[in-house]
């Protein structure tokens, strides 16, 4: 009796040890997993080609990174990817995921995106959110559902979330032109002073106010840049600075065009893509 008892002793101490390894052997393995998943199951979602190089998550440390990926357009589009991501980076408090009223993230860190934005009304990303809900019809009535579900909502607090800092670089918007934008975009202290937190979908919203925000700055930027070019053209003389004139003034009309265009769409790409991420 007291062999069989060591005998299962023993074998509950491995079986143990077993568990302790694969838990801390978790992030080695959970990134190759993801990634094997996701690169076999999204195409079949958006109707499109997807590729992720990178994915790492470590559930003691609390942070995420995901990089290298991409999604492709739709068959006829001008552009290969739709959004092509170097890398996002994201330090999350574990603590925050069971315990208190919101869920509370230091940094979220995009390194190096790309979006593409088919003129004239984002309808690359309109053809993605379509595949992914099952047609055009499948796509209004999720949006009229969504819109339900909120009426219902609005008046029970769920838990939300709280960004400590939000940065972007090197991002570039291309809609007909492309429109590099050079400097950083942050947000900070994003649901900070709610005791839910702020919703995920308001917490896109605001992110994506603030892309729009710089695209808007640059290409009116650019429009200034080339009407000043033109104007010094011109006074260096005749018929020449004038057809320059012309040139530089319509190539400043057609980036504030750029940019203005590709704010509005990109809005109407969020807004036609929250279903897809819901």
């Amino acid at each position: 009796m007291k062999k069989k008892l060591k005998l299962v002793a023993k074998i509950l101490l491995w079986a143990l040890a077993g568990v302790v390894v694969l838990l801390l052997a978790l992030p080695l393995w959970i990134g190759p997993v993801v990634k094997g998943v996701a690169n076999s199951v999204v195409p079949g979602i958006t109707g499109t080609e997807f590729h992720l190089g990178e994915f790492g998550l470590n559930p003691y440390t609390g942070t995420l990174h995901v990089g290298d990926m991409q999604l492709a357009n739709p068959t006829n589009f001008s552009e290969k990817n739709a959004v092509d991501l170097k890398a996002l980076d994201v330090d999350f408090a574990m603590t925050s995921l069971l315990f208190g009223k919101k869920y509370r993230v230091e940094f979220v860190e995009v390194n190096g995106v790309f979006v593409h934005i088919d003129p004239p009304k984002a309808d690359n990303f309109l053809k993605i959110a379509e595949n992914a809900m099952g047609g055009k019809e499948a796509t209004e009535k999720e949006s009229e559902q969504e819109t339900v579900e909120q009426e219902q909502t609005e008046e029970k607090p769920s838990k939300g979330v709280q960004i400590d800092r939000i940065t972007l670089k090197d991002v570039t918007i291309k809609y007909g032109l492309p429109i590099v934008i050079p400097m950083d975009i942050e947000l900070t202290s994003i649901g900070a002073d709610s005791e839910y937190g702020a919703a995920f979908k308001d917490v896109w919203t605001a992110v994506r106010d603030k892309v729009l925000s710089a695209a808007n700055s640059v290409g009116g930027a650019l429009g200034d840049l080339g009407k000043g070019a033109a104007n010094a053209l011109k006074d260096a003389g005749g018929a020449t600075a004038d057809a320059l004139k012309d040139a530089g003034g319509a190539t400043a009309d057609a980036l504030k065009s750029a940019g203005g265009a590709a704010a509005d769409a990109l809005k109407s790409a969020g807004d036609g893509l929250k279903g897809l991420f819901k």
